[in-house]
């Protein structure tokens, strides 16, 4: 079965499941258990000394087994959420409705605080269970902090992505562009003259994220990608700070749109593998 879910259970409590998790189940069972019968019953009794005759009451207790009605708890194991087919779950949870989760919180987190309700308050449709929120809009303050927010992980996502450079990407991390302008100097002591050979270990090839190598035979191939990994880091840092500056000072700092205008023009979290950031072909 897909998580998340919801199960609703015949008394109407709710549980929310969203990982594999072991769970119980209670069905009602008839078993048979035993019961003691008591009969009472009367008996002619004689008196010895007068001969009189009186009635005595008697009790007589016997054991009877009987059809009783008992609630059964069984455990079931997480993995269940991945081996048990539908009729699996109809046999082991009588009872329990399993309803897909919708969340729909597309929720601009900059202009509002968007909190879960609690789960007895989310909404049952006939075939999903559909979170609901607490919405509240956000004081200007925190409007723009949380603005500023979004831009740097924006930021800091698309520095994560590397530059591209002949259809690969490179690290753009402080220690990767100190190592590039460490062979870009190399690269330009060898085209003065001042030293007389590229190295073999820059020709080799840099390493892109891919963790595949991209040959450099000259000096000139490493110096375009030092340069391009610098203009990408620059392009993309400068821009940020552009939109910092517009949030700053909006008068409502939740319209900047902090998708907008990154350098190579992708403007969506879902546009990482059409992005192209600024490059520089070898």
């Amino acid at each position: 079965m897909q998580l998340p879910v919801l199960v609703v259970k015949p008394d109407g409590s709710r549980q929310l499941f969203e990982i594999p998790e072991a769970f119980q189940c209670e069905r009602e069972i008839t078993v048979m258990r035993p019961r003691l019968q008591v009969v009472a019953d009367e008996e002619l009794v004689e008196d010895e000394e007068t001969g009189d005759i009186s009635i005595r009451k008697v009790l007589t207790t016997t054991e009877v087994m009987e059809e009783v009605l008992e609630t059964d708890t069984i455990g079931h194991p997480a993995a269940a959420w991945g081996s048990y087919s539908e009729s699996d779950f109809e046999a082991a949870c009588p009872g329990w409705t399993f309803l897909p989760l919708h969340d729909p919180a597309d929720f601009d987190r900059s202009k509002v605080r968007a909190t879960r309700r609690p789960i007895a308050d989310w909404l049952i449709h006939p075939d999903h269970a559909e979170v609901t929120y607490e919405v509240v809009d956000l004081p200007q303050a925190e409007t723009r902090a949380a603005k500023i927010r979004a831009i740097d992980v924006e930021r800091d996502r698309r520095l994560a992505l590397g530059a591209l450079y002949a259809g690969k990407r490179f690290s753009m991390s402080d220690t990767s562009r100190t190592d590039l302008s460490g062979m870009a100097t190399t690269a330009g002591l060898v085209l003065s003259g001042a030293l007389p050979v590229w190295p073999e270990a820059y020709a080799q090839g840099w390493i892109a994220i891919d963790n595949g190598r991209h040959p450099l035979p000259t000096p000139a191939d490493g110096i375009a990608l030092a340069a391009t990994v610098a203009l990408a880091y620059s392009a993309t840092v400068q821009h940020a700070r552009s939109l910092k500056d517009m949030a700053l000072t909006a008068d409502d700092p939740a319209e900047v749109d902090h998708l907008a205008g990154w350098p190579g023009g992708a403007t969506t979290q879902d546009d990482d593998t059409a992005e192209t950031l600024p490059t520089t072909e070898a």
